[in-house]
């Protein structure tokens, strides 16, 4: 145990709030970074050395908690999803974010989809909607009901999982345009707070 503390390093300049969500760079980048959501309403990037040492790179703020990030296949991009009720695309090597997404409640996960023949956003929040956006205009390209809040979601080509309040699972296949495959019940007593596919 002492051998392990010794080995955990704390990231330089860390967020001042609660950490809601991290995400390390895709293996497309020649080097390591991580991005965290707060909930001091910034997403910070570190570049991660090869001895465990962090580097601050650049950082963005939203108007309320950032709940979620996800990376870009290539690793040129970070989505946020904010309480704000918007999710931003930021570019990193420009340092911009521009919002690409809004609901009516705060966005509670947001996930990039690569596929064959689409690329685009999927957003899901509490106002009981699932999302899908092309990033470069105003509109979803897609909008499902769910039937509670959504809580978390996961992508794994060709299929997502969102869990919402109540319990619930909803299973979509992502092929062509993305649509519902199925519901199941919760074998779990409690409500989920992070649903992963492997």
């Amino acid at each position: 145990f002492n051998n392990a503390a010794k080995q955990n390093i704390e990231v330089t300049s860390p967020p001042d709030d609660s950490v809601s969500s991290l995400e390390f760079s895709p293996s497309a980048l020649p080097s390591t970074y991580l991005v965290a959501g707060s909930w001091d309403n910034n997403v910070r990037c570190w570049e991660i050395q090869q001895s465990g040492q962090t580097i601050p790179k650049a950082q963005q703020t939203h108007a309320g908690p950032v709940l979620d990030v996800a990376w870009s296949d290539d690793g040129t991009k970070v989505f946020t999803a904010s309480c704000d009720r918007t999710a931003k695309m930021w570019d990193l090597n420009s340092n911009q974010a521009v919002q690409v997404a809004q609901h009516d409640a705060p966005i509670k996960t947001v996930h990039w989809i690569k596929a064959p023949s689409y690329s685009c956003l999927m957003t899901g929040s509490w106002d009981k909607t699932l999302k899908f956006w092309d990033t470069r205009t105003p509109n979803p390209m897609l909008s499902i009901q769910l039937p509670e809040r959504c809580y978390c979601a996961d992508v794994l080509y060709p299929m997502a999982v969102v869990g919402t309040a109540n319990q619930g699972l909803v299973i979509y296949q992502l092929e062509n345009q993305p649509q519902e495959f199925k519901k199941i019940d919760s074998p779990l007593k409690y409500q989920h707070r992070c649903v992963s596919i492997f």
